[in-house]
């Protein structure tokens, strides 16, 4: 019988051996991860192929194809015979497969994503005049037949020329305040040129729906430009075309009868210094500022008809129910909102807003002032009128962006989004009045508050006053200087 010690040392003895071999083998295999394993075992499978393929005269196309062949003899194989057959799918296979999976799902995720940005992006790009140019005739032949006449071929010309302001339902033509600026240049061009100014406006209503001429034949009767040579300038945006206006010769430039131009740029500055037109600015214009000049155009030769002013009385009646009131207004423009998703940037939140409200509530006497506010989201003027209801004077009407509307998606209609507040389909034209009388109540207010919008700067030209006018701007409001007061 052995001795206890004898027995402790031997079993001790074991021990060692055992964590000796323990450690060697974890030294050894944790040295790579699973997926290292498995590939090498893999290349050490594809070797011993090609050895076979080689000794046997087997092709490698045919090992490819998974010709099963034995080791040459005398090969030591020792260590690697159970990956000499095709790899089984172990956990580590499986584990590598759903890694590579989802992998590949968030790749393609992320492509979807960036694509859909970029998609977006490109809508809310204004087109440039050189990819409208491109695309013409694929999406707008007729029109590229009626304004592009390189030839004239009316026998009885009598030396008409026109300059016409041009937006369809097929080209991009921006809001309306870009709009009346548009036509603000195309009218100062047939100043200096002696063109005569006419306006083709049918997005998204004919605009002889909403005005009236006055001193001014603006409407465009299609038949006095039958046979006339024509062509189309499309410069939305266009920094370029407006920085040439300061040089450029339109009648050497474009020696066409009828010169259509599509524009949301004010060109006052830039044919000011024009050389060419220098003199007969300064003789047509009779030194009046451009805000002067902008408002005496829509308020002298554009008349807003009943139909508007239908929506423009009730608000104006409430706005003074007394001699002694006066009437706040404010215009904020949030840009892309829940009310009009498909709008370009966003242009202000309720966050850098804030100073608003500090203003309406030193305005919110009722025994002094009424409040109007214009905005392009539905939410933030149904917020104002709870704070406010017996103050808040409104037009009614659904709040549109006239140059989105072909995108809309109305209420039964298949779409997540719905721009549109009521229910049913909106009258075009419907939409536009309310652009329109908003902006004219905006003109009639004693006190008004702007944030940075052409819409709203239109208004306060037509207000022809510096007085109680104001800015909201990187979350500060100061006053707001847009007349020479010796001009007024």
């Amino acid at each position: 019988m052995a001795r206890p010690t004898a027995v402790l040392v031997v079993i001790l003895t074991l021990c060692m051996c055992s964590v000796l071999v323990s450690v060697y083998y974890v030294h050894s295999v944790s040295l790579a991860t699973p997926l290292d394993v498995m590939r090498a075992n893999r290349m050490v499978l594809l070797r011993d192929k090609r050895l076979a393929a080689d000794d046997d005269g087997i092709t490698s196309s045919e090992a490819k194809r998974g010709h099963h062949v034995l080791p040459p003899p005398g090969l030591n194989i020792s260590g690697v015979q159970d990956v000499v057959n095709p790899p089984v799918l172990n956990d580590i296979d499986i584990a590598v497969h759903i890694e590579n999976k989802k992998a590949k799902q968030q790749q393609q995720q992320q492509q979807t994503t960036k694509k859909k940005h970029k998609k977006l992006r490109k809508e809310d790009m204004w087109p440039s005049r050189e990819k409208v140019y491109k695309q013409r005739k694929a999406f707008v032949p007729l029109a590229e037949q009626i304004y592009h006449n390189p030839e004239r071929t009316r026998a009885n010309w009598k030396g008409e020329r026109y300059i016409v302001y041009l937006c369809h339902s097929n080209l991009t033509c921006a809001g309306w305040g870009d709009r009346q600026h548009g036509i603000f240049s195309v009218y100062l061009i047939s100043l200096v040129t002696n063109r005569t100014f006419k306006v083709d406006m049918q997005s998204p209503c004919p605009l002889s729906k909403l005005y009236h001429p006055r001193l001014v034949n603006w409407k465009l009767n299609q038949s006095e430009l039958e046979g006339l040579s024509s062509i189309h300038l499309y410069a939305l945006n266009d920094r370029q075309f407006r920085d040439s206006v300061k040089t450029i010769d339109f009648d050497k430039e474009y020696p066409q009868d009828v010169l259509y131009l599509t524009t949301n740029y004010d060109y006052f500055y830039n044919l000011k210094v024009n050389p060419n037109y220098k003199d007969i600015f300064r003789q047509k214009v009779r030194g009046k500022p451009r805000p002067i000049l902008f408002a005496d155009l829509w308020q002298g030769i554009f008349k807003i008809n009943k139909r508007v002013s239908r929506k423009i009385s009730p608000a104006l009646d409430l706005a003074h129910p007394s001699k002694s009131h006066k009437l706040v207004c404010a215009h904020v423009r949030f840009g892309r909102n829940p009310t009009i998703p498909n709008d370009g940037d966003i242009r202000n939140t309720l966050t850098t807003i804030k100073p608003f409200w500090k203003f309406m509530e030193r305005h919110s006497d009722p025994d002094k002032y009424r409040m109007f506010i214009a905005s392009d989201w539905q939410g933030f003027q149904e917020k104002v009128r709870s704070v406010y209801p017996d103050l808040l004077v409104f037009v009614s009407g659904d709040i549109v962006h006239i140059d989105k509307l072909r995108s809309y998606f109305h209420v039964g209609q298949k779409g997540k989004n719905s721009s549109i507040s009521s229910l049913g389909p909106v009258d075009e034209c419907t939409g536009f009045e309310k652009v329109i009388a908003d902006q004219y109540v905006l003109s009639k207010c004693d006190v008004l508050l702007l944030t940075y919008s052409v819409f709203g700067k239109a208004a306060a030209y037509m207000r022809r006053s510096n007085d109680d006018l104001y800015l909201l701007e990187n979350g500060t409001i100061k006053p707001l200087k847009l007349f020479n007061e010796r001009n007024l």
